[in-house]
């Protein structure tokens, strides 16, 4: 999902959400895949009866095998337990309608993102930027998007790289940084060429990169590029 000087003409770079990429029940087992080798929300009721000693695994493999229920009753006692793993999967689970009698619950999404995003989950940290950014599970607040959305980018979040780099470019509510946009979309530029996400291709990212550097000087886009060099590891 901050910086021009003047916005960019006839080119607005679209925010990106990491979630909008991979069809589900896929992108939850990605990410969970990921989220459980790293981390309270009000405490909602089963859909149905979990097996005492079911793990944060066996919610990985419930959400492979559709069983979103089966999912959300394994994960809640681990959420409680503040497995932020856990909070994770049951905030991308209510973000969105899941048929059968799971309709979307966008505020117990948002509280379950905080939950894990507090004991220093990165992707909840995205998804809490995005969500107030959007206005999705909360009031809309545009300083606490770009304070979570720095948070995650400091951890070489591509997706929230990115949406810094965007929302800093283009002007509008955010006060424009061309300075700190190149910053954060160089960095995007380099983890993409490593790992891309999704939607978030080399080439998408260096467009990005490039519409920016076109609007800086040349001594300034320079530094700027070093110190994302230097923040994503990449050899100078």
């Amino acid at each position: 999902m901050s910086l021009f000087t003047t916005a960019v003409p006839n080119s607005r770079p679209g925010i990106n959400r990491c979630q909008a990429m991979i069809k589900w029940p896929g992108l939850i087992t990605m990410a969970l895949c990921a989220a459980i080798l790293l981390p309270a929300p009000a405490p909602a009721t089963p859909l149905v009866d979990s097996t005492p000693d079911a793990t944060v695994a066996d919610g990985i493999i419930a959400i492979r095998e559709g069983n979103f229920r089966e999912a959300v009753a394994i994960w809640i006692p681990h959420a409680e337990a503040g497995n932020p793993a856990a909070n994770y999967g049951l905030g991308l689970v209510y973000s969105r309608d899941r048929g059968a009698g799971m309709p979307a619950r966008p505020e117990l999404s948002h509280r379950h993102y905080k939950a894990a995003a507090q004991k220093g989950h990165v992707d909840s940290v995205f998804e809490l930027a995005f969500q107030y950014e959007r206005g999705i599970g909360t009031k809309a607040n545009t300083d606490h998007a770009l304070a979570y959305y720095r948070i995650a980018a400091a951890k070489n979040h591509l997706n929230a790289q990115y949406n810094l780099a965007a929302l800093l470019s283009r002007g509008g509510e955010v006060q424009p940084d061309l300075r700190e946009a190149f910053f954060w979309a160089t960095a995007a530029k380099n983890n993409a060429r490593i790992r891309p996400r999704g939607e978030l291709t080399l080439e998408k990212v260096g467009r990005l990169a490039q519409m920016i550097r076109d609007r800086l000087p040349h001594q300034t886009a320079s530094k700027a590029g070093l110190a994302a060099t230097r923040l994503t590891g990449q050899p100078i």
